[in-house]
């Protein structure tokens, strides 16, 4: 992975230095917990249990009127009508 001599001495030379080693751990962390955000703080549920049924409306469409609603639009899942 590491080719010539040089980069090889920068690396050991940066993996010394403790407080830039665990800077670049934990960016790396943060960047990649970053690429999930959407999924993670999404206007939609992940999981809903309605009447002993499992849906998944982060990966499905289901119209309000599944969820005992009147419209055939998508629901709005924090309304008290439509809360599951």
């Amino acid at each position: 992975m590491l080719g010539s001599p040089i980069t090889k001495r920068r690396w050991r030379n940066f993996r010394s230095n403790n407080r830039a080693f665990w800077s670049l751990i934990i960016f790396s962390g943060l960047f990649t917990l970053s690429l999930f955000a959407e999924f993670i703080a999404n206007d939609k549920p992940i999981f809903v249990s309605y009447r002993g049924e499992i849906h998944m409306p982060i990966f499905t469409f289901y119209p309000e009127t599944r969820f005992g609603g009147d419209f055939k639009t998508e629901a709005a899942y924090k309304e008290v009508e439509v809360e599951c």
